[in-house]
């Protein structure tokens, strides 16, 4: 973490790096968590992820910034998680990824 973050930032990052963790844990455990096949749905489903791993005396104290990175953090676990679905789920979600 960097000094450049207040410690409410500090500590919500934190706590999203172990979210990402356990995500990771998942991963390799070769499981992996279904995200909505529609871009607006998938980053509500993961703006909503975010905002409520933050405390909510924290959230006044969070920039944009710092929100914005954690939902790049997990959308990025989650989006690798993608590829162990199914691929009857793969077919239905139509993503096209490079899996």
């Amino acid at each position: 973490m960097s000094d450049e973050y207040n410690e409410a930032e500090q500590r919500f990052l934190e706590r999203i790096e172990r979210r990402v963790e356990f995500f990771r844990t998942l991963f390799m455990a070769e499981l992996g968590v279904y995200l909505p096949s529609d871009e607006t749905q998938r980053k509500r489903a993961i703006g909503t992820l975010v905002r409520m791993t933050a405390r909510q005396k924290e959230l006044p104290h969070l920039s944009p910034d710092v929100l914005e990175q954690a939902k790049r953090t997990l959308s990025q676990q989650l989006e690798a998680m993608q590829k162990l679905l199914p691929h009857d789920v793969q077919y239905r979600n139509r993503l096209r990824r490079p899996w």
